[in-house]
């Protein structure tokens, strides 16, 4: 195994360990921050990835951790006359959507009594500046956490 391949499944282990083990009292900005290891290096290896698992339904897929979904109509383009064409709603384009939401910082923070406390991610399918929201979802910090080792531990079962 080749030291890309190593590092691809090393550094999501890592990434899990820090987050299963952290103690300070910035858990969720923990959480948001493990995301890189845990959720976006994942999709970026498995994107383009034959296995079949990543294009499983969301509604379809066994011991799919629960959180808010307020919106996802994930878009895949528009065509002339304003027609929308989606993508299927696999667990493949949900992540590419959540990828797509944190690069282009489209996160905000719930605040509950000074506390961080609930983050929500959206993505915005925005050629021309159209700014479909295609994508909403919520997490607790929890919530968070256990998506995203979902994610890490399916990614790993499947090198």
């Amino acid at each position: 195994m080749g030291e890309i391949a190593v590092f691809k499944t090393e550094f999501v282990d890592r990434t899990k360990e820090i987050l299963l083990n952290y103690e300070g009292e910035y858990k969720l900005s923990n959480a948001i921050n493990c995301m890189l290891g845990l959720l976006i290096l994942p999709y970026e290896n498995v994107r383009n990835n034959p296995d079949t698992f990543w294009d499983t339904d969301l509604n379809a897929i066994p011991d799919f951790p629960a959180f808010r979904i307020h919106v996802f109509q994930p878009v895949h383009k528009v065509k002339k006359g304003g027609i929308i064409e989606y993508y299927p709603k696999t667990l493949r384009v949900f992540l590419q959507k959540i990828r797509n939401g944190l690069a282009h910082q489209h996160i905000r923070p719930v605040n509950t009594n000074g506390r961080f406390t609930r983050v929500v991610i959206e993505n915005y399918f925005d050629p021309d500046n159209r700014n479909i929201l295609d994508m909403e979802v919520e997490f607790t910090r929890k919530q968070l956490e256990k998506f995203a080792l979902f994610i890490a531990d399916e990614y790993l079962k499947r090198p």
